[in-house]
Parts: C-alpha cells; structure tokens; sequence
C-alpha cells in the first residue's frame, strides 16, 4: 500500500519541483567555482554540513526509537526511514569536497605544518589519505547498520515477528553506542579541523546534538504538514505532538548545557590555543549573529516549549519547529564560515545557492523514498502506547 491518494499529488509536484530547483542551483553554484573557487567551496561545505546532518540525524533517531520505543516514533517512523534512506546521497556528496581538501582545510598546507606546532603535531592524524579513508569507514559503518537494521524492521512489518522485533531493539543500543562514536569523529574531521591548531573535547558532541535536534524539528514541522489528512488523521493524538515537543526541548537544553560548558572551561582557562576560536566569532560582526543564536536558539525556544500548550497545538509547534530548522542553519554558518572569513562577517552568493542546490536535491530523493511504502508502518506493537481515552 502506498502513501493515500490524497497526498501522492502533492507529494509528485514538491518532489519535481524540488529536483529542478536544485538542479539549476547547483549548476549555477559551479559558475562560483571558477570565478571564485574559495567561496564556492565554503559554500558548498556549508550546505554540505546542513543536508548530510539531516540523514545522520535521522540514522541517530531511527536507533534512539528502536532502543527506547514510543508512539511518537511511529508517528515519525516513515520521516526518518525515508531520512536515513539518503545517506547514499550524503556520501556521493562529500567526493567532492575530497578534491578541494587543499582549499578548505589548512593542515594541507606544508607551509602551516612547517610553521605551525600544533598542527605539525597532528600531522601523523590529519593528512589527506587517512581523512578521505576515515570518511570511507564512517559512511561504510552507517549505511550497513542502518540499512542492515531498516532491512528488520521491514520485514517485521510484513511478518509481526515478536522475536524480530526484540532482535531489532538489541541490535539498535549497541549501534546507537557507534553511531555517537562515528559522529563524534566525523565532525571533528569535517568541521573542527578548519582550524586544527584549536580543539575542545566537547565540540563534536554539541555538532551532533545539534543535527539530531535539527531533524527533530524537521520532521515535527513535516509530520504537522501532513496530519489532517490520512493516515495521519485517524491516528495522530495530542499526546504524540506533546511528546515530540518533550524531546525538541530536551535537545535544545543539551546542547545549550554543551554550547554553555565548552565557552565556561575556555573562557575560565583563557588559553592561547583555545580563546581564539571564540575571538573569531564573537568580534567583526560575527558576535551579534553570536548573540542572536543564544537568544533564539535556547533563550526563547527554551521557554516557549516548556508551556504545555505549545507543545499540544500542532500549528504552533509547527512554526516553532520551523524556526528551529532556520536558526540551525544560521548556527552552522556561524560555526563554520568564521574559520575562513576573519576579517569579519560576510556572506557570498554560494552560501545560498550552493545549499539550495543540494538541498533540493536531498527533498527530491527523500521523498522519493517516502512514496515507496505507507506512510503508517503496519505490525508495529508501539502503536498501542496509548490506551483508549488515556489522556486525550
């Protein structure tokens, strides 16, 4: 059965025009790689960082459901198996960047290795063939368990195998212990080494946190979308948006904790190697954007989702989810861009253009992948967390 009659339509039309969108963006993006191939590429990475943290996110969530369970994960279940379904795209994506290593990241540079201890001292750790190896195993180690484990739950779906679906929970923890390993590594390589003389041990545990809320909200925002029609009509209750919206703040708290004990230590130490991070960022126009993202990435957001009401009032979590979504896009650009312009804040056309680009190309194939099986999942025992009439 595929998704309702009602929803294919819309869902052929978004993902065409989704696909044509980011196909032209794309190309016109690569006008920037040969009139100004810095920017592309910072551009590019940027986008990059975005769309692939939106199929790790959903890899995480997939096996945070599978281990902890809930109805909330079957509202969602079909958002992050269609989710992590592009994680293939992610991968073809990265290649490129392969080929621009020397342009992005300075411990390339013999030069900065020459002069630089720091970075002369991490040479043996980061070199082009071992970033480009490790990013191989990363993509190799996610893709074979969340598919190997997406390939189980399909066929407890068509089976209801009790003892299946007990396998898939076992297989799931200890996968969800790799997949906070493998990301945390990750990010290290893609995003921290930009400046590989600086380091915190935090860092990519909040880059992870923050890809995880951000798919969170991405789908909140899509599952609201959808839920006046079926199947989502006769099944979606007020309880599962509250419990959606229970894990959006607990998110967007660990990673305020983490943002807030990584600048507490760094700025208590006042250390040469570390403070200059947060220099970059908090001086040449980069510290308003600074200030914007603690206002309206934790302080409102924080407080608007511990009132009950917000959180049982789908159109206005919806819009809080939303804003969500656009204020991780900001943070990324604020964590990334300021490694390269130091001058102070600037923006270029590639950092809009390149992201549409691969993000219209990630909707179109997400959605693609979404069509191909309903949209509830059948045979799933989490659909009776909920007894009749129990808080509703």
């Amino acid at each position: 059965m595929a998704p309702s009659d009602s929803l294919r339509p819309q869902m052929d039309k978004i993902q065409r025009n989704a696909l044509i969108i980011g196909v032209l963006a794309l190309a016109i993006s690569l006008i920037g790689l040969f009139t100004d191939a810095p920017h592309f590429w910072q551009g590019y990475l940027f986008g990059y960082l975005f769309w692939s943290g939106l199929a790790i996110g959903c890899l995480g969530i997939f096996f945070l459901h599978n281990v902890a369970g809930g109805n909330w994960g079957v509202a969602i279940r079909r958002f992050i198996e269609s989710g992590l379904q592009t994680l293939p795209l992610a991968a073809l994506f990265i290649t490129p960047i392969f080929f621009a290593l020397h342009t992005l990241y300075k411990w390339t540079d013999p030069e900065v290795i020459a002069h630089d201890f720091a970075v002369g001292h991490k040479v043996a750790y980061m070199n082009v063939p071992y970033f480009i190896g490790r990013t191989v195993i990363y993509f190799a180690i996610w893709l074979f368990l969340g598919f190997r484990i997406l390939k189980m739950a399909n066929e407890h779906d068509r089976t209801g195998d009790p003892g299946l679906f007990r396998r898939i929970k076992g297989v799931s923890a200890p996968a969800l212990l790799i997949f906070v390993v493998t990301t945390t590594l990750a990010f290290i390589d893609w995003v921290m080494s930009l400046e590989p003389a600086w380091y915190s041990t935090i860092y990519p545990w909040l880059f992870t946190i923050g890809e995880v809320l951000m798919t969170f909200s991405f789908m909140i925002a899509l599952l609201v979308l959808v839920s006046k029609r079926e199947p989502f009509a006769s099944f979606l209750k007020p309880q599962h948006f509250h419990d959606l919206g229970n894990l959006m703040l607990a998110f967007t708290m660990l990673w305020a904790y983490m943002g807030l004990a990584q600048f507490l230590i760094i700025w208590a130490e006042n250390l040469p190697d570390e403070i200059p991070w947060y220099i970059r960022r908090f001086s040449g126009g980069w510290g308003y954007l600074a200030f914007f993202i603690a206002i309206f990435h934790f302080c409102i957001p924080f407080f608007l989702l511990l009132q009950r009401f917000m959180k049982r009032k789908p159109n206005m979590l919806r819009m809080l989810a939303i804003w969500m979504v656009v204020i991780r896009i900001v943070d990324i650009f604020w964590v990334v861009e300021p490694a390269f312009r130091q001058r102070g804040f600037e923006i270029y056309w590639t950092d809009i253009v390149a992201p549409i680009g691969i993000g219209g190309i990630w909707i179109a194939f997400f959605i693609r992948n979404l069509k191909a099986r309903p949209l509830l999942a059948s045979n799933d025992p989490r659909h009776t967390y909920f007894a009749p009439g129990h808080g509703h």
